[in-house]
């Protein structure tokens, strides 16, 4: 009951429902009256995995990556699920968390306590930073993964928990909500005819980020083991990859590191079913680094986008192209919000949930410094 009580409190208000239409603003009014009943039936669908083909069944609404999009790529499709169906995910999500420290590495900050997507974006400021002062040659790569989520093999996914060390009912779990899911397709007005999913994590599921960052395991584990890495720090920790979820960036230090790169994310992509899209990919190049050897043809950028910041090869310049990009978002949200004929009490209410929000972000990794 009381993990139950959690899953229902602690889910994000005003989340769009999935076909059945019931959000969870519904469980959350009517916990004292039906939380028996909802009791049994979430026990049923966790203990003994009876869960309907509906309860499965997701609704695909395709969200635009920028202002104009103009292709398909560019939109990302986020699957809404039914409410109960993620009450459960949720739960076991908190059943999973604890023991992922023991099976991530620690350089995937996604699912582990304690690191949050700034100790990501931090670990890459000291090895800009690093490169900058010792003018050692190194390359960030970014690496982007053509559909990420909807290319992971079922199969896959389930032998990498087999071979994390779970247990078999909690892989049996895992694939029953997998087994006879469909998801319909909604454009505009228009929705498809049901279709069957035999591959992919639906983002919009509480649990994809978690399995996401466990799939990606054995490639971060093979990076660090065969590339050179980076030393920095009194301790001289070695740092070969940075991830959060399927934000991946590497570090390559030498010519024999491109090579192994490059067999390494083949070995990936055949296991995975993912493919790495060279043309979303970037390479930044730091110190002394030769910009013509190639890396998997994918093309150096001046800069290069981490987790929401901005990135150059100087690290200060970095500072000031986040806090650019950050005022410039605020001053024009605030312009646009002046205009509206709403009450002093939302218009507060938005400088604290949204504007506030877009700085603190920013100050976490770049702290302000005032000019004289």
């Amino acid at each position: 009951m009381d993990k139950l009580r959690n899953a229902i409190s602690k889910g994000k208000p005003h989340k769009a429902p999935g076909h059945d239409g019931i959000s969870l603003r519904f469980y959350k009014m009517a916990w004292e009256v039906m939380k028996l009943d909802l009791l049994q039936i979430i026990n049923c669908m966790y203990s003994d995995g009876i869960i309907l083909a509906r309860q499965l069944q997701g609704l695909i609404v395709c969200i635009p990556k920028h202002t104009h999009p103009t292709k398909v790529n560019e939109y990302r499709p986020l699957t809404l699920m039914n409410t109960d169906y993620k009450i459960i995910a949720r739960i076991t999500a908190e059943r999973l968390k604890p023991v992922l420290s023991t099976v991530l590495h620690p350089n995937q900050y996604c699912g582990l306590r304690g690191d949050s997507l700034f100790d990501a974006v931090a670990a890459v400021r000291d090895v800009i930073a690093f490169a900058e002062i010792t003018r050692k040659p190194v390359c960030v790569v970014s690496i982007d993964f053509n559909a990420a989520f909807e290319k992971i093999s079922h199969e896959y996914l389930q032998e990498i928990l087999s071979a994390h060390g779970f247990s078999a009912s909690f892989i049996q779990r895992i694939t029953r909500r997998q087994n006879n899911a469909t998801s319909e397709l909604q454009i505009n007005d228009f929705r498809s005819s049901l279709i069957p999913i035999k591959s992919s994590i639906r983002q919009g599921c509480p649990l994809s980020m978690l399995l996401y960052a466990i799939c990606l395991n054995p490639l971060i584990q093979s990076l660090e083991k065969n590339l050179s890495g980076i030393k920095i720090g009194r301790r001289q920790v070695r740092t070969t990859v940075v991830a959060y979820a399927d934000d991946v960036k590497i570090f390559l230090s030498s010519v024999a590191d491109i090579q192994q790169l490059k067999e390494t994310m083949l070995a990936f992509e055949a296991a995975i079913g993912a493919v790495v899209n060279i043309h979303q990919s970037r390479a930044l190049a730091l110190g002394t680094w030769d910009m013509t050897r190639q890396i998997m043809d994918i093309p150096y950028h001046k800069d290069i986008k981490i987790l929401g910041f901005q990135f150059t090869n100087i690290g200060n310049s970095a500072a000031i192209a986040s806090w650019s990009l950050v005022t410039a978002r605020v001053r024009a949200a605030a312009q646009d919000m002046y205009f509206r004929d709403i009450s002093m009490d939302r218009r507060i209410r938005f400088v604290h949930d949204y504007l506030l929000a877009k700085i603190w972000y920013v100050t976490q990794t770049f702290p302000h410094r005032p000019t004289a």
